[in-house]
């Protein structure tokens, strides 16, 4: 598509292309309407090699829809023309992991400490929500570093939510960064640890996970990291790494914990005008949010019984139906989007560096700077597996096995 072109009537003007993938492209538009930046991911429905990949799109924009958090884009609109389909979303200002990691190598540990704190705040948003989604492909492509220094999470291609499913599925993700479950098609919230770990991991060494030492199936996490990390952290990120994961962290806090590997990472700069805030850790905003929005309904309930006494000492009996109503639509309103509104306030109150810091653990790292390394020893792989009794887990790119026979075949580049 051309810069300059014109989608949804008009109202978004092409600029440019962000990325490219098996799901499709994504470009840098304007949305004239609100005067803003936004990213389009388009799909092409006539040319979906098959209904998954149609599934997988529509899935994006329906999890897309419901999630309301400062590390994961913000969901704008959706519409189709010409047989395709336009996702468009919020536009991420700044510069994605695998870029930062080419040009600079291995990064500090330091600023991996901060991508683990920003990981632990969004996968406890993520996991925490009364259907847990799961993102199933998280890697340094797919995490985008802020001018702030915080890091947001995007491409949602592959992500699912964690409700039961029968008969065919495929398995998405990227080969060096799936936990081991994800190739039989069983994702969990201990799915995406397992990918930060190995996200933080490739970041430390500059070097896809999949062409490190293993052992057996385990990552060799302590002799890649020995001597260029604190012990706290290489024994963080083998509690991440478990290939069991049953045995595996459930999430990134607790690898944290388990490991006494968090330093308090230094989060990001608190925005302009939030700063005097007081720092109080929300660990479950969804549940938070939940509540309240239980309490309103018993609230409004109780009050057919409470408001019509009061009125009528009054003698304003006429008002009990403008009263009643009218509280009804304030907690429609308050309740809509699973409480996005309330979420909202819930930060504005508590402060905005207070869900920044929500995943940090108490414990404290001392040691130095560990000093950089660059490993560079190849190029990442990915897989797609298809098979008929696996659930939906998937992986895109450059293999492609059928169960029924194992032969490898070529499939298109992600």
């Amino acid at each position: 598509m051309i810069s300059g072109a014109r989608l949804g009537g008009g109202r978004y003007v092409v600029r440019g292309v962000l990325g490219e993938g098996a799901q499709g492209t994504t470009y840098d538009a304007l949305d004239e309407a609100e005067g803003r930046a936004v990213a389009i991911k388009a799909f092409d429905v006539r040319g979906a090699k098959s209904w998954k990949d149609v599934e997988l799109a529509e899935r994006e924009a329906r999890v897309l829809a419901t999630l309301d958090h400062p590390l994961v884009p913000k969901y704008f609109d959706r519409f189709e023309e010409n047989d395709t389909l336009y996702l468009v979303m919020e536009k991420i200002e700044g510069e994605t992991l695998d870029r930062i990691r080419q040009r600079e190598g291995a990064l500090s540990e330091t600023e991996v400490r901060r991508f683990l704190a920003c990981a632990d705040r969004a996968m406890t948003y993520l996991h925490g929500r009364g259907a847990p989604v799961i993102h199933r492909d998280v890697k340094p492509r797919n995490v985008v570093r802020r001018a702030d220094g915080s890091y947001v999470f995007v491409d949602f291609g592959a992500v699912a939510e964690l409700v039961v499913r029968r008969g065919a599925s495929t398995v998405v993700g990227t080969l060096g960064y799936m936990a081991p479950e994800q190739l039989q098609g069983r994702a969990s919230p201990a799915t995406d640890v397992y990918a930060v770990g190995a996200t933080a991991l490739a970041a430390l060494t500059g070097a896809d996970p999949d062409t490190l030492p293993h052992q057996g199936l385990r990552v060799d996490v302590r002799g890649v990291l020995a001597g260029r990390v604190s012990e706290p952290m290489i024994a963080t990120l083998e509690r991440m790494l478990e290939p069991d994961p049953d045995r595996r962290a459930r999430s990134v806090a607790e690898a944290l914990d388990g490991g006494s590997a968090l330093a308090s990472a230094p989060p990001p700069p608190a925005p302009a005008g939030k700063k005097g805030k007081v720092a109080f850790p929300i660990t479950n905003e969804e549940a938070a949010a939940k509540s309240i929005r239980n309490l309103l309904w018993v609230l409004w309930g109780i009050s057919w019984i409470l408001v019509p006494l009061i009125l009528r000492q009054w003698s304003a009996q006429q008002l009990i139906p403008i009263v009643m109503f009218g509280s009804l639509a304030c907690i429609f309103v308050a309740t809509w989007h699973k409480g996005a509104m309330i979420r909202f306030l819930l930060r504005q109150i508590l402060g905005e560096r207070a869900t920044m810091i929500a995943g940090a653990s108490p414990a404290a790292i001392a040691s130095p700077e560990a000093p950089r390394a660059r490993v560079r020893l190849g190029d990442p792989g990915k897989v797609r597996v298809h098979a008929t009794e696996l659930r939906p887990d998937e992986v895109h790119g450059d293999t492609e096995v059928d169960s029924a026979s194992s032969e490898p075949k070529r499939a298109r580049r992600a």
